[in-house]
């Protein structure tokens, strides 16, 4: 299965205090016009690759290995004349990138065809090379949140350890996500609620990636 391009949900992501998580569900519930349900826990480990010869990073593109349960995903994002695209393929539970050919030349055919006119090297020969030089855990604790307006959202808790070699950082992160018709009603009770949440605690506006977040941690062990 390939997703030629993956299309985002409308969503808002924040970093929270630490001291702010134990009272989260309560705020929530206790939400004028808005009510939770489905809580679910999930477990999310990214793997993030490189090659010797940095190639990925000179190119603004990311590989990464995604484990949820027994479902494993390989997906690349290429950035290139300001447009971001991102291909995903499923993998067998277990496997490695060097493990099956149709990893690689899924890899290989996707950098072909973004960076036409940028890439002159073997690059099948170049990942076979890939290693893993960050990867990142969230436990997440996510909860579907409605009102009586026909609004529909996500919510996910996320506890995050961002570890390399040399350091493991933690950090907690809040995405808040429409599910619903962006239309005029649903916008204005997204937006509500997130007011409401700011009324509650600090609310840092997530600027960048948790890849581009987990990069600083990297680069701090040289």
């Amino acid at each position: 299965m390939e997703n030629l391009e993956v299309q985002k949900l409308v969503q808002k992501t924040y970093y929270i205090h630490g001291k702010d998580l134990p009272y989260l569900n309560e705020i929530l519930n206790l939400l004028p016009s808005y009510a939770t349900r489905n809580k679910k826990h999930i477990t999310i480990v990214d793997y993030f690759y490189e090659t010797p010869e940095k190639l990925l990073e000179q190119l603004d593109a990311s590989i990464r290995i995604r484990v949820i349960d027994q479902t494993q995903i390989l997906s690349i994002v290429c950035k290139n004349d300001g447009i971001r695209r991102e291909f995903e393929t499923e993998m067998h539970y277990g496997d490695k990138i060097q493990d099956k050919h149709e990893y690689i030349l899924f890899l290989e055919d996707k950098l072909q065809d973004i960076y036409t006119h940028r890439i002159g090297i073997d690059i099948a020969r170049i990942l076979k090379n890939l290693k893993v030089f960050l990867f990142i855990t969230t436990e997440r604790t996510q909860l579907e949140i409605i009102n009586n307006s026909g609004f529909n959202g996500i919510i996910n808790i996320d506890n995050v350890l961002f570890s390399t070699k040399r350091h493991n950082v933690p950090d907690n992160i809040l995405e808040i996500k429409m599910n619903c018709v962006n239309d005029t009603a649903n916008k204005i009770a997204y937006d509500r609620l997130i007011y409401a949440l700011e009324q509650k605690i600090l609310l840092t506006p997530m600027d960048e990636t948790k890849f581009d977040a987990g990069k600083r941690v990297f680069r701090a062990e040289y």
